[in-house]
């Protein structure tokens, strides 16, 4: 009788071993399955806009609070920003044209103030498709650019690459009278 307990027990160790060695070459072979597929990790299109002084064209950081939001939407795109010297923001998929408010809110106890410019961002969307296993990204190519700047803060506003993709360039350059810090 003990030599049958015995063998029942290597029995069922090696059942266990069995099932364990199935079970992790299952799942290897899973994993090998998935590495195929070759989307892009990171597949967030963003707008790139960066800001700089027009007296010596080198960046700067806002150090007033800074607000961003989408005109026509709900959307706070970035709440209560500082010492910020570049936004990335996304873009809508679909609509011809993105208008986007940046706030900007300053001062102490004593005074402060507030003012704004406004972004009317004019674009062509293309459909970016890397596999029929990945989700589709949208590109976009700025066509125009129109600002309204009502306090005169900014010297200019420029496009300095149209194409807004994975590449993560800077698209915009906002160049401020004065000195932002």
């Amino acid at each position: 009788m003990r030599n049958g307990g015995w063998k029942k027990r290597v029995r069922n160790v090696l059942g266990i071993l069995g099932a364990a060695f199935f079970f992790l070459h299952s799942s290897l072979f899973i994993f090998t399955a998935c590495e195929g597929i070759d989307c892009t990790l990171d597949n967030v299109v963003t707008l790139n806009i960066g800001f700089y002084s027009s007296e010596s064209g080198a960046q700067v950081s806002v150090t007033d609070t800074l607000n961003v939001t989408a005109e026509g939407t709900d959307s706070v795109l970035l709440n209560r920003g500082r010492n910020i010297q570049k936004l990335t923001l996304p873009m809508s998929y679909w609509q011809e044209a993105d208008t986007l408010r940046l706030k900007f809110h300053g001062g102490d106890e004593d005074y402060s103030y507030e003012y704004y410019i406004v972004l009317r961002i004019t674009k062509s969307n293309q459909p970016h498709f890397e596999s029929p296993d990945c989700p589709t990204t949208m590109f976009h190519e700025i066509t125009d650019l129109d600002y309204d700047d009502p306090y005169h803060l900014t010297d200019s506003i420029i496009v300095e690459n149209t194409d807004v993709n994975y590449a993560a360039l800077e698209n915009i350059k906002i160049y401020f009278r004065g000195s932002t810090d």
